[in-house]
C-alpha cells in the first residue's frame, strides 16, 4: 500500500514495467495502465482478496495469487489475462450473482455498478447456479441519511472496513452467523453520519435518502467543485439532473479530503432547493415585506447609503461579509466598501475565528500565516491536538487524517479539551484542560523539556528570546502545573517525553482555542511549545495547523475582509470598526447603515448588544438566502447564489486555492454579488466597473502578493505564495500571560460554545427541520454525570443553562469522562439561544466575545 519505496523491475503480460518496493501486483498493474478486475479491492482499503476476481499467475508460483494482497517483487513474470484466470473470475462471479437481486431497472446503482460492468464485461448472460432468493427490502442503516437494501449486498465488506479504518467508529460490522451472516449495525449511536460506507459501496446495497429525484449516470452532470462548509476545502463531485443536485460524492486522492467527506459535505445540500428559500428582491414597508424590481431595490439602497454619506459621513456605514462568500466576493466587497462607500469598517466573523492565531503567529514567527499541509500532518510522529472536539465540529476530515497518521505511522497523540471524545480516548494522553488552562499546561511543558529533554532542544536554544523563556518557565515545577490544571504528574511527564522524542511533531488547533477573553494568549503559548518542539520551523516539521469553521475563513481576510488590513494582509492607512465595535456604534447611533452578506450575527454575537444595534440603524441591507432573525430586522433583502450556483475560489486552512464551480443554474433574475454592487455603485454615481468572476481572481493576483501567478482554471493544486517554513533567525520566543480568571461560587462552571460558527448561509430553523441533516440538528449541553447527579439533571432531559447575561434551555448528554467544572454546549444548526449566553466583555486585542471560558451554573427546569 505504499508507493514511495526503491524501484523495482517486473514483468505483467509481456510488458516490463517499473514499480516501487513495497506495492502490491495490482497496485503495479494499475500505475502502468494494465486493467486486472476487483470488487473487494478499494485503493483507501487495506486489501482483503475476498472476491478473488483479481487472482493473477505467477511463473514457478504453483498456484494463482490474488494481485491486490501479494507483493510485487523484483524480476517476476505476472499474467493476468489467461483462459484459466478468466474461468476462475467468472465462476466467481456467478457465485456472487446466485443471491443477487435481478433488479438492475429498479436499483439506484444500475449504470453505476461495479458487479453490473463486471458481469457485462465477461458477457454473462445466464445463471448456472440457483437459490431460494429471501427478499428483505430497504431499511434504515446507522443513520436516517442512508438507506440499506440486504439483499444487494455482495459481501465484499468495503462498508465495514471503511468504517472500521477510515473513519474508525466500528458502528457497523458483520452480525449472524453462517448463511445467515450479513452487515449491520451494532452501535448506533456511534455512527457521525459521514457516508464513508456509502461511498465505497460497490453496488446498490447503500443508497443515500436525502433526495427525491433520482437519475442515471447517463441522464446526469458530474461538476467538481469545493465544499463551502468548514475550512478544510473539501473537494466534491456534484451529481445534477434537471438543475437539481441529486447525489454528493468525493472525487478519490484529490484535495485534502482524499475521497472523505462529513456529514454536512456529503448530505446537506438540499436546502439549495427549498421552497422558502427568498429569490426577489424586497422593501420593507409598514413592517412588512414587498417584492420589487432589482433595479428599484439597488437604487432605494444606493440613495439611502448616498444620505447617510451625506448627512453622517462615510464612516457612518459598516460591511460585514460572510467567510462562507468566495475570494473573488470579498475582494469586490471590501473595494465597494473602501472605494465606493469610503470607509474601513468592513468585518467578518472569519476574523473572530482567525484573528487570534493571526496575531499569535505573527508575534512568534512574524508571518500572519502559516498553512502546513495535511499530508504533512499525517507523515507526523507526535500530534498535539488543542481546541474544539475535531469529530464533533465540521473537521471530521482533520479527525481523519490525524487517525490516519496514528495507524498508518504510528504516531502518537495528545489531546486537550474537558470531554473525553473519539479522538481523546485514542490518544496516548489525555489532558482534560479547562478553556483558558492551555497557557500553564505550554509552561509546564516546556519548563519539563528543558529540564530533562534539553539534549533534544539543541536548535531551539538558538532562537530569539530563548534565555527569558527558560527563566520564565523556571517556577512551573511539574507539581505545580499538575495541581493548577488539574492532572496527574505522570501525565504531564509522559507527553514531555512523547514531545522529546518526535522527530515530526504537529500541532492541530480550532475554535474555540483562542476565544477566551485572553486568546492570544492562549495560541502564543502553544506556539511557543511548538517552536520549541520545531514543529514550526524546518521542512521536517509536521506543522501549526488551524482548522477552522468556515470554508473561506482565512481567504475572506486575505482579501481584505478585516478593519485592520488590506489585502495580502497589508496594513490599512486608516483602522474601520470591528463586527463588535460597529454593533456599539450602532446602539450609540454612530453608525446609521451596514451592509451584512451571508452573515447573521444574532447567532454569533452577544445578542442583547446585537439586538440593540440593529434597532437603531437607519439602513440594514442583507444580502441572503432565507430570511434569518437578522433578516427580519433589515429594511432592504437582497437575495444570493448558493454555493453551487457560484464560480470562484475558496482559500483552505492549508492555503490551498481552490474552484467553486457552477453547478446549477440560479432562480430566474438571481444575480451575482458582483453585478449587484457595481448597479449600486452605478445608482451612486460612483465607478466600479462590472466584472466576472475569472476577470475579478486575475486583479486580486495583481494586488495581492500572497496569490501573484496564479490561475482562475488552474491544471495542478496551487497554493498561496509566502512558502511554508521559517527560518530559525525569523522566529521569536514570546512573553504571553498565564492568568485565567476564577469563577465565583454562583457560576461553578466553565462554558464551551462549539458550532456556533458553523450556520451561516443554511437558513433559519424553519429549513432547517426539511433538510436531510434535521436528524442531527438537536443543540445538547454535555455536562459530568455525577455532576448532573448532584444537580437532579437526567440524560435527555431538559435543565436551565444561565450565565451572568441570560439563559436558555438545553437538552441534556451526561458523560463520565467530562471535567466536572466543565460545561460543553454542542450547537446545530441555526441555534439562536446560544447568543443570549455571551457576554458584553471583548478581547481587547482582536475585539472578541468570548466563545469558551464563559462563567455558568446549570439549574433544574
Amino acid at each position: 500500500m505504499t508507493d514511495g519505496g526503491a524501484i523495482i523491475n517486473l514483468t505483467i503480460d509481456g510488458k516490463a514495467i517499473q514499480a516501487h518496493a513495497g506495492q502490491t501486483i495490482l497496485e503495479a498493474a494499475r500505475a502502468n495502465g494494465i486493467a486486472i478486475p476487483t470488487l473487494c479491492y478499494h485503493p483507501r482499503l487495506l486489501p482483503i482478496g475476498s472476491c478473488r476476481l483479481c487472482v493473477v499467475e505467477i511463473e514457478g508460483a504453483e498456484r494463482p495469487m490474488t494481485a491486490c494482497t501479494t507483493p510485487a517483487q523484483e524480476g517476476i513474470v505476472v499474467r493476468t489475462q489467461t483462459e484459466r484466470l478468466n474461468n476462475m473470475r467468472r465462476a466467481a462471479l456467478q457465485l456472487i450473482l446466485t443471491y443477487h437481486p435481478l433488479d438492475c431497472p429498479q436499483c439506484d446503482a444500475g449504470g453505476a455498478c461495479e458487479l453490473q460492468d463486471l458481469v457485462v464485461a465477461f458477457g454473462i448472460d445466464a445463471q448456472p447456479y440457483h437459490a431460494v432468493k429471501k427478499s428483505q427490502g430497504q431499511r434504515e442503516f446507522a443513520t436516517p441519511l442512508i438507506r440499506q437494501w440486504p439483499d444487494r449486498c455482495v459481501m465484499c465488506l468495503r462498508c465495514i472496513r471503511a468504517d472500521h479504518e477510515i473513519v474508525r467508529t466500528h458502528a457497523i460490522d458483520l452480525i449472524g452467523t453462517g448463511i445467515e451472516t450479513e452487515v449491520g449495525i451494532t452501535d448506533r449511536d456511534a455512527c457521525i453520519s459521514c457516508g464513508e460506507c456509502l461511498q465505497v459501496c460497490p453496488v446498490g446495497a447503500l443508497t443515500e435518502h436525502v433526495s427525491r429525484v433520482k437519475a442515471r449516470p447517463w441522464q446526469s452532470q458530474q461538476v467538481t467543485t469545493t465544499c463551502f462548509y468548514c475550512s478544510l476545502g473539501c473537494q466534491m463531485e456534484l451529481t445534477c439532473f434537471e438543475n437539481t443536485i441529486v447525489r454528493v460524492q468525493a472525487p478519490a486522492h484529490s484535495g485534502a479530503n482524499q475521497g472523505s467527506l462529513c456529514r454536512r459535505g456529503i448530505f446537506g445540500y438540499d436546502f439549495i432547493h427549498h421552497p422558502h428559500r427568498v429569490t426577489a428582491p424586497m422593501i420593507k414597508g409598514a413592517g412588512s415585506w414587498k417584492r420589487v424590481p432589482w433595479s428599484e431595490a439597488l437604487a432605494h439602497v444606493a440613495a439611502m447609503i448616498n444620505k447617510v454619506i451625506l448627512e453622517s459621513g462615510p464612516d457612518a456605514i459598516g460591511g460585514l461579509i460572510s467567510p462562507r462568500s468566495t475570494n473573488e466576493e470579498v475582494f469586490l466587497f471590501q473595494r465597494f466598501m473602501r472605494e465606493v462607500v469610503g470607509t474601513h469598517s468592513i468585518d467578518s466573523t472569519g476574523r473572530l475565528c482567525l484573528d487570534p492565531y493571526r496575531q499569535a503567529l505573527r508575534a512568534v514567527v512574524g508571518r500572519d500565516y502559516l498553512p502546513p499541509t495535511l499530508d504533512a500532518l499525517v507523515q507526523s510522529d507526535c500530534i498535539v491536538v488543542a481546541g474544539g472536539d475535531l469529530d464533533a465540529n465540521n473537521n471530521i476530515i482533520a479527525a481523519n487524517r490525524v487517525r490516519e497518521a496514528l495507524w498508518r505511522t504510528g504516531a502518537r497523540l495528545i489531546v486537550l479539551h474537558p470531554w473525553r471524545g473519539r479522538l481523546a480516548k485514542e490518544a496516548d494522553c489525555w489532558f482534560p484542560l479547562l478553556p483558558g488552562d492551555e497557557p500553564r499546561w505550554a509552561l509546564g511543558m516546556i519548563h519539563l523539556l528543558l529540564e530533562h529533554h534539553h539534549e533534544a532542544l539543541a536548535a531551539a536554544q538558538k532562537i530569539k528570546g530563548f534565555p527569558e523563556l527558560k527563566e520564565t518557565t523556571r517556577e512551573f515545577t511539574l507539581e505545580r502545573t499538575a495541581k493548577e490544571i488539574g492532572c496527574a504528574p505522570d501525565l504531564l511527564t509522559e507527553a514531555a517525553k512523547l514531545l522529546a522524542q518526535a522527530k515530526r511533531p504537529a500541532f492541530v488547533c480550532s475554535p474555540p482555542l483562542g476565544q477566551v477573553h485572553a486568546g492570544v494568549d492562549q495560541i502564543t503559548a502553544l506556539a511557543n511549545l511548538a517552536l520549541l518542539c520545531g514543529a514550526l520551523t524546518g521542512s521536517g516539521s509536521g506543522g501549526f495547523h488551524w482548522v477552522g469553521p468556515q470554508s473561506n475563513m482565512v481567504g475572506t481576510i486575505e482579501m481584505g475582509a478585516s478593519p485592520l488590513v488590506l489585502p495580502g494582509y497589508q496594513p490599512a492607512d486608516t483602522k474601520g470598526l470591528s463586527v463588535v465595535e460597529m454593533m456599539q456604534a450602532a446602539a450609540t447611533g454612530r453608525l446609521k447603515a451596514l451592509f451584512i452578506v451571508g452573515e447573521d450575527p444574532l447567532i454569533t454575537l452577544p445578542r442583547r448588544l446585537v439586538e440593540k444595534g440593529l434597532a437603531s440603524l437607519e439602513l440594514l441591507v442583507l444580502q441572503d438566502m432565507f430570511l434569518s432573525e437578522t433578516a427580519e430586522r433589515a429594511h432592504v433583502f437582497l437575495p444570493s447564489l448558493s454555493f453551487a450556483e457560484s464560480d470562484g475560489t475558496f482559500t483552505n486552512c492549508e492555503g490551498r486555492v481552490q474552484r467553486l464551480r457552477r453547478a446549477l443554474q440560479p432562480p430566474a433574475d438571481l444575480r451575482w454579488s458582483g453585478e449587484v454592487w457595481a448597479d449600486i455603485a452605478s445608482f451612486m454615481d460612483k465607478e466600479f466597473p462590472l466584472t466576472s468572476p475569472a476577470a475579478v481572481f486575475a486583479e486580486i493576483t495583481q494586488h495581492n502578493p500572497l496569490y501573484t501567478g496564479m490561475s482562475f482554471e488552474p491544471t495542478t493544486p496551487q497554493w498561496r505564495g509566502d512558502g511554508r517554513e521559517v527560518p530559525l533567525d525569523k522566529a521569536a520566543f514570546t512573553a504571553f500571560s498565564a492568568g485565567r480568571g476564577e469563577h465565583d461560587k454562583e457560576y461553578p462552571f466553565a462554558l464551551s460554545l462549539e458550532g456556533i460558527f458553523e450556520n451561516h448561509l443554511i437558513g433559519s430553523a424553519q429549513q432547517q427541520r426539511a433538510k436531510g441533516l434535521a436528524h442531527c440538528s438537536q443543540s445538547y449541553l454535555a455536562i459530568n454525570a455525577e455532576e448532573a447527579q448532584t444537580i437532579g439533571l437526567v440524560a435527555n432531559g431538559r435543565a436551565r443553562l444561565i450565565t451572568p447575561w441570560g439563559e436558555t434551555v438545553a437538552l441534556i448528554k451526561t458523560s463520565p469522562e467530562i471535567r466536572r467544572d466543565a460545561l460543553i454546549y454542542v450547537l446545530s444548526f441555526y441555534d439562536t439561544a446560544a447568543s443570549q449566553l455571551l457576554g458584553p466583555e471583548f478581547n481587547p486585542q482582536t475585539m472578541d466575545p468570548a466563545y469558551a471560558g464563559i462563567p455558568a451554573r446549570v439549574e433544574k427546569v
